[in-house]
């Protein structure tokens, strides 16, 4: 698994598509950060939904950096299909992780907040940041070119996914029960908790948390289960 990942980061590198989600993730925290002082859970919510966004953006990009045939040699090597998804999803989890890190420990070590962020917020924000990126990273699964062949298609259904997620407590205010929040990605309920965490109880932060948690675990496992009988050949 280890040379797996090696070599996706090394061919994702290589590619370059890199660039654009990395860079316009890191651009726009470094915007937001522009002006000082910061309060701290609010600019932590705010930058938590950059990284959501970020991170669907990167997992698209990630996904579809290998032609269709290169593709299908890698997974001959990986010695199973499921084992080369795997990998992919730890790969990107490795992005996650780095940019997740970077985000919250960037505004502390700069001074930018009006006051100590604390190690507890802190914790929460890193918390927050990873889990909002992997549910990024869980929706562009879906909309890969295996699954969606058509990349202007892909860009419209992610950019609308990530917008009603975003906005998704305006749209449970519209439509009753608790269709919104179950049916859509957890965004919302995420960035809620991270911007009012010091006025909330930790069972109450860790309630969002499992949700999206949850969440990210139905749309990973199902994507294994129905990736691992799909033909990729169709795609070549």
């Amino acid at each position: 698994m280890r040379a797996l990942i090696v070599y996706l980061l090394r061919s994702y590198t290589v590619s370059q598509r890199y660039f654009g989600p990395i860079a316009g993730t890191i651009i726009a925290v470094l915007i937001l950060y522009s002006y000082t002082p910061n309060p701290v859970m609010n600019s932590y919510a705010a930058t938590a939904i950059i990284l959501f966004a970020g991170s669907a953006w990167l997992g698209l990009s990630f996904l579809n950096h290998e032609h269709p045939v290169q593709r299908q040699v890698s997974i001959v090597q990986a010695r199973s299909k499921m084992r080369y998804n795997l990998g992919t999803l730890l790969t990107l989890g490795l992005f996650i992780l780095l940019l997740a890190l970077l985000i919250v420990i960037f505004p502390v070590f700069t001074g930018k907040f009006d006051e100590p962020a604390g190690l507890y917020r802190m914790t929460l924000a890193f918390a927050g940041h990873f889990l909002l990126g992997l549910l990024g990273t869980a929706v562009s699964l879906y909309l890969q070119a295996s699954w969606v062949p058509k990349t202007s298609y892909a860009a419209g259904l992610l950019l609308t996914v990530l917008i009603i997620s975003i906005g998704a407590n305006k749209m449970s205010a519209i439509i009753p029960g608790p269709y919104v929040h179950l049916l859509l990605p957890p965004a919302a309920p995420v960035m809620d908790v991270l911007m009012n965490a010091d006025n909330l109880s930790l069972m109450r932060v860790i309630g969002a948390f499992v949700h999206a948690l949850v969440y990210i675990v139905l749309l990973i496992g199902f994507y294994l289960y129905r990736s691992s009988r799909m033909d990729d050949r169709k795609s070549l």
